[in-house]
C-alpha cells in the first residue's frame, strides 16, 4: 500500500531585494532599507557568521557608527525586522533607523530621508527632534536595497 502525503509550507516575506545598479527614478518615494558594502542577509548564511556591516553617518554634527541588524533568512523576511542601530549610546539613547524614504537618485548617489528613533537602555522610545533627516550615500558603498512590499 502506498501512502501519498502532500506537505504544504508557506514562507513569508514583505521584502523585495533590488540590486543598487537597478535603482532609478522609479524608486523615488519608496520605503527602503539600505544594505551596505556586501550582502548582509542571512539567505545563504550556512555558517551563521555575522555579516552585518557598520556604517558611519553624520547626525547632529557628530559621526555616529551604525550597525546593520538583519534577520532575513530566505524563508521569513520581514521588513520591520531589518534596521540600522547606533553601536554606542548617544546622550543616553541608541539611535535606530527603521526605514528610509528614497528622495533622489543620481548616477553616483542615493539621497534618502532617514527615519530616526531614539531608544533608552530598556528599548523604549525617547522623544527627540528631529525624527527625520536627509542624507546622501554614495552608491558604491551600497550592494542592494530592501524594498518594502
Amino acid at each position: 500500500m502506498f501512502l501519498f502525503t502532500t506537505l504544504i509550507a508557506q514562507d513569508g516575506s514583505d521584502i523585495k531585494y533590488v540590486d543598487i545598479n537597478e535603482i532609478d527614478e522609479s524608486c523615488i518615494h519608496k520605503i527602503v532599507q539600505l544594505d551596505f558594502y556586501h550582502d548582509s542577509s542571512n539567505r545563504f548564511n550556512f555558517n551563521n557568521e555575522d555579516r552585518n556591516d557598520s556604517i558611519d553617518i553624520q547626525l547632529e554634527n557628530k559621526i555616529i557608527r551604525f550597525k546593520e541588524h538583519r534577520v532575513d533568512d530566505g524563508y521569513n523576511n520581514w521588513f520591520s525586522q531589518q534596521y540600522l542601530e547606533s553601536i554606542d549610546y548617544i546622550e543616553g539613547a541608541k539611535i535606530k533607523i527603521p526605514m528610509c524614504l528614497i528622495e533622489d537618485v543620481t548616477a553616483d548617489h542615493i539621497k534618502v530621508k532617514l527615519f530616526l528613533e531614539y531608544r533608552d537602555e530598556n528599548g523604549k522610545i525617547v522623544n527627540r527632534n528631529p525624527s527625520t533627516t536627509i542624507y546622501s550615500f554614495p552608491k558604491n558603498i551600497i550592494t542592494e536595497i530592501l524594498l518594502k512590499n
